[in-house]
């Protein structure tokens, strides 16, 4: 009896450690834009490596930092990125099923590739869906004022056309410059939501 319980001991103590993996929400679903927070917890002391693949195929290694070997304590949930970091995980898309695997080994530093026996390895399937574009509608008077639109996360500026113009676009914060000659210019900041359906109306003051 005695020796098979030592048997037993020894099995579990020699066994690759379980690792659970998860994300801040239920179901793992997320627009471009949105940030990610990703949760791991190990049921033994060991080193963990968690990886994150992209709709495109692009490997990138999320844990452990440059630098670290992974190790982590047993029972501790970590999250990713930490609480004190000066980043954040922002789902850039396109659409598709981006992929978080996490390996665990009480013997070394694990890699992806990696296909050994004592290693524990449980992948995440994180969807990512685009947001319902928003319809702009922008009516001036006067009328045939030129429109141009920035968006403030990307900076990206963009001559869009003449008033009266309906556009669709991608939801977020964009800044609208409405510029006719003979006329001060106006400027307005505007947040769409997805699916909204907005009417600006701006009126010209002549010089």
């Amino acid at each position: 009896m005695l020796l098979t319980t030592l048997l037993a001991l020894l099995t579990l103590y020699n066994g690759a450690p379980d690792i659970e993996i998860w994300v801040d929400r239920d179901e793992p679903v997320y627009q471009a834009g949105e940030n990610l927070k990703i949760f791991f917890r190990v049921d033994q002391d060991c080193y963990v490596a968690i990886y994150d693949i992209e709709v495109g195929g692009r490997e990138t290694l999320l844990f452990p930092p440059e630098q670290e070997d992974g190790w982590v304590e047993a029972g501790h949930i970590y999250e990713l990125p930490p609480e004190n970091a000066d980043y954040d995980y922002v789902i850039s898309g396109p659409e598709g099923v981006e992929t978080v695997i996490a390996l665990a080994s009480t013997e070394h530093p694990p890699v992806l590739d990696d296909e050994e026996e004592n290693i524990s390895r449980m992948s995440l399937s994180i969807h990512i869906e685009e947001p319902e574009p928003a319809k702009l509608r922008i009516v001036s008077t006067p009328t045939y004022a030129r429109i141009y639109l920035t968006n403030v996360e990307t900076g990206e500026k963009e001559y869009i056309g003449r008033t009266p113009r309906t556009m669709v676009i991608r939801p977020g914060e964009y800044i609208v410059k409405i510029k006719k000659p003979g006329f001060h210019s106006l400027t307005r900041r505007i947040w769409l939501e997805p699916g909204d359906r907005r009417r600006v109306f701006v009126k010209l003051i002549p010089y």
